[in-house]
């Protein structure tokens, strides 16, 4: 009886401890993107990029708030893998150890079903934490440069460069900042806001390119591909000093903020075609279009229409054989990566 007591205190006493994921480190796939790109655009983005073929090492962590506990197991999944880590002994400075979970698909990977559990060094009394889901990473689509293939520069070689403009033709709005003319000042969104929102004007010579991606790909492997070929041609035009505006039919385009931000586009594309938004959202004002799709989308033809009509560039890279309305350039490609 005094043994099973003591257990029973004991138990209690162990129950001060707290478990936590992180991610420590990626280690770069057969394709992966991140050993390519410039030192400059690595440090403005996540601290961890993690890209769709990576690696990622995960720390598995155990804490204590009042001297040392113990033993402690912390146990659930992240993505479909299952993890578990158990120490006998946590210290005041915490328990740690690593796990290799990949190769990783495109798109979130959550951390689900983590608990906590921990008892008596006999196993006579067993104690169980709340079962604790989160987003642990968001796994990025790979991407290469498409303005070097031969076939594709021959398709439309100009959309890739900047063409010159007459910087009249609204790109967006944001918020006022000091020194912006008063006449730009877009009254109806400033009385919805409660703050002064301004119109920003598309720059001369600066392109901005639509890159308009199937609502609804039949299979996760068609949404990949879309997903790499739509990165792919962002690289593109930011590369080349051009503005990039993500957008799906049902999907909230990525705001202008964001046009020049290759993380953000990439955040867009990873989370694709997962994306909440008004089914009425119209394409956005853009000055060229590039269409990637799998399907024929009356939303996309019109859109690209639109822009022909504005006189700017517009063509089509199809997964598969689907045929598409819109009369402009059409390149077709499988499944396969790299092209």
């Amino acid at each position: 009886m005094a043994l099973v007591v003591s257990a029973f205190l004991y138990t209690l006493w162990n129950r001060d401890l707290r478990g936590s994921l992180h991610i420590r480190s990626s280690e770069a796939g057969q394709g992966s993107p991140v050993e390519q790109l410039p030192d400059a655009i690595l440090g403005s983005g996540p601290i961890v990029p993690v890209f769709e073929g990576d690696r990622m090492q995960v720390e598995i962590r155990i804490e204590t708030g009042r001297g040392s506990r113990g033993p402690a197991r912390l146990s659930g999944s992240v993505g479909a893998v299952m993890l578990a880590a158990a120490a006998g002994l946590v210290p005041r400075q915490g328990w740690t150890t690593e796990r290799t979970v990949g190769p990783l698909r495109r798109g979130p990977v959550g951390a689900r079903n983590w608990v906590l559990e921990s008892g008596d060094p006999l196993g006579l009394f067993h104690r169980r934490g709340p079962s604790v889901d989160s987003e642990l990473a968001l796994v990025l689509p790979q991407f290469t440069s498409l303005a070097d293939r031969l076939h594709v520069r021959e398709v439309e070689a100009s959309l890739a460069a900047p063409r010159a403009g007459s910087g009249t033709e609204m790109f967006g709005v944001r918020e006022y900042r000091p020194g912006d003319p008063l006449r730009r000042i877009h009254w109806r969104s400033s009385a919805r806001h409660g703050e002064l929102i301004v119109r920003e004007f598309e720059p001369p010579g600066v392109q901005t390119l639509g890159i308009f991606c199937d609502p609804s790909p039949a299979t996760p492997e068609v949404a990949d591909q879309i997903a790499r070929l739509a990165a792919s041609e962002a690289w593109d035009c930011l590369r080349s000093g051009g503005r990039v505006v993500m957008w799906a039919p049902g999907v909230e385009a990525t705001s202008p903020s964001e046009a020049r931000s290759l993380w953000a586009l990439l955040e867009w594309l990873a989370r694709y075609p997962d994306q909440s938004g008004d089914l009425g959202t119209p394409p956005p004002p853009t000055s060229d279009a590039i269409a990637v799709t799998a399907s024929r989308n009356a939303d996309m033809d019109d859109a690209l229409a639109t822009i022909k009509q504005r006189g700017g560039l517009a063509r089509a890279w199809v997964v598969g054989d689907a045929e598409i309305a819109a009369d402009v350039p059409v390149q077709r490609t499988g499944l396969k990566w790299p092209l």
